[in-house]
């Protein structure tokens, strides 16, 4: 069962405080800001803190992937296609540093979605410039019924 949603950022905001709301992973995207979130597409910026970064001062490979996994999977919540589950494959390429200090924006979007499995890519540039950091894609399996989603949430976005 698929469900419309009226989409917008106080969505996106929620269904980020939603899912970094707990004591996992996911709590370090707390900083994040949500930019766009649209059907499949979903926006969020970042001041890279020390933090985020690795011993050289740049942002860490592994907290890249965080947001890889993260704000694909608000993009997959976003498609109303099923209730994102478990990682089937990630991949992520680093092309450029970024500083502490830097402003990044991260652009997730779902590019395909089949019955169980949805798939999204993902791109990270410096505001500044636009310079490409990262670009990554993410296999998620999907159960069928989004209904099961933040039902309170769903109340309030149905169409």
């Amino acid at each position: 069962m698929s469900r419309a949603m009226n989409y917008g950022v106080d969505v996106g905001r929620k269904l980020l405080k939603f899912s970094t709301g707990g004591p996992g992973l996911n709590r370090l995207l707390r900083q994040v800001r949500m930019v766009e979130f649209s059907p499949s597409r979903c926006v969020v910026e970042l001041t890279v803190g020390e933090e985020h970064a690795n011993p050289h001062g740049t942002l860490h490979g592994g907290y890249s992937s965080l947001l890889l996994d993260g704000v694909t999977t608000l993009a997959v919540i976003g498609n109303g296609r099923g209730v994102p589950g478990v990682s089937v494959d990630m991949n992520i390429s680093f092309l450029k540093s970024a500083k502490i200090g830097d402003d990044i924006r991260v652009v997730a979007e779902c590019i395909k979605s089949g019955k169980s499995m949805v798939f999204a890519t993902m791109e990270i540039r410096l505001v500044e410039n636009g310079k490409l950091i990262a670009t990554g894609s993410h296999i998620k399996h999907v159960e069928a019924d989004n209904s099961l989603l933040i039902p309170e949430l769903w109340k309030e976005t149905a169409v």
